[in-house]
């Protein structure tokens, strides 16, 4: 084996560097710029490749070259990486982020849920691991998915991490179990980890005064599942209800009214609620 390049001692020391001049290989293509930081991610240890952390800064302008489907792609598998947020920290050290965002981005959050994850059990997640680190409004996810060109159904998640995360700050038991009910088993985790990244609390979720309430919630349709709403439409028009969109607003009615009762199942709490929310309706539409 004749080692060229010196990548046997760059293998055992788990160093990633460029070949050659890396100002030039970056010249080449931009795209090596977020490459040499997924590729630390990925296998290296330690502190970043000085010359080419170095020309990465010298040559970032040469990033707004970049179709936005090459940059999702490197920075969706960059952030799963192992050495993810050494690499990120790095990267905003270095001006790259905003110039990837547009935006402000959050390294705290993203340490946050990270440990998150890794204390849950959950393979990490990019899209989960995009929103703690740029999003922080809706407006923000919007944004990023414009930027990053993402699919639809990252787009589709980003934004719903960001719809009101700050409502799942401050649960009980019966909130959390609505919270669940109405978003579904993945978006309600996904927002609710967003709202732990963004809490303020410690970058290491195992230290944070907090742990004990966003574990439980978190790991809440574990122990919890959300059953269907029993009441029909059938159970309307016996009662002198229409079919149409009377019919279909008597139904979302009683199904908040479902909501608020702690989702009974017994049949005369439903027949209650069926009354209940046929009287609210007809007073509401004789006003």
């Amino acid at each position: 084996m004749h080692d060229h390049v010196g990548g046997l001692a760059d293998i055992a020391a788990r160093r990633v560097r460029f070949i050659g001049d890396a100002g030039q290989r970056i010249a080449e293509d931009y795209l090596r710029i977020l490459r040499f930081f997924r590729m630390h991610a990925v296998y290296g240890v330690g502190e970043l490749d000085r010359a080419g952390y170095l020309a990465c800064i010298g040559g970032r302008a040469g990033m707004a070259s970049l179709s936005a489907e090459r940059v999702r792609m490197e920075m969706l598998k960059l952030l799963v990486a192992e050495g993810a947020l050494v690499a990120v920290t790095a990267m905003g050290d270095a001006g790259l982020l905003q110039a990837i965002f547009g935006g402000v981005t959050y390294i705290g959050p993203l340490a946050t849920m990270i440990s998150a994850e890794r204390m849950l059990g959950l393979a990490p997640s990019p899209v989960r691991r995009l929103g703690a680190l740029s999003v922080a409004v809706t407006e923000d996810a919007k944004r990023v998915a414009t930027r990053l060109r993402l699919t639809n159904a990252e787009a589709k998640a980003l934004d719903s991490m960001g719809h009101r995360w700050w409502r799942l700050t401050d649960m009980d038991e019966a909130r959390a179990r609505r919270r669940l009910y109405r978003l579904g088993e993945e978006q309600y985790r996904d927002r609710l980890l967003l709202a732990w990244a963004r809490s303020g609390g410690s970058q290491d979720a195992a230290d944070s005064n907090r742990t004990s309430y966003w574990r439980e919630f978190a790991t809440l349709s574990q122990r919890w599942s959300a059953p269907k709403f029993p009441l029909k439409a059938a159970d309307f028009i016996g009662r002198g209800i229409a079919e149409g969109p009377a019919l279909g607003h008597v139904l979302t009615l009683a199904e908040d009214a479902w909501l608020a009762a702690d989702f009974p199942l017994d049949p005369s709490a439903l027949s209650a609620i069926a009354d209940q929310t046929i009287a609210r309706f007809t007073r509401d539409h004789r006003l």
